[in-house]
């Protein structure tokens, strides 16, 4: 039983570690000009506050992640 609980627990854990899709909240972004502008992960914080209503994981997520990368593995286009 406790192997099995171990198991979910990992499982649970392992599709709330996804990334979601941000259009799912939030209105689509232009990519095209804050790619052009060379936003970063720590623009999207200071221009948007987006540090104020989320927590990413901050191993992986380095303020110099860039747009394109965020929208790689987010599904921002």
């Amino acid at each position: 039983m406790k192997k099995f609980t171990t198991l979910a627990a990992g499982l649970l854990f392992a599709g709330a570690a996804v990334a979601t899709d941000c259009t799912d909240c939030h209105e689509p972004i232009d990519l095209t000009m804050h790619t052009e502008s060379e936003a970063t992960l720590a623009t999207c914080n200071d221009c948007h506050g987006m540090g104020d209503a989320h927590a990413p994981d901050p191993e992986i997520h380095t303020p110099e992640l860039t747009i394109k990368e965020c929208s790689d593995c987010h599904g921002m286009n």
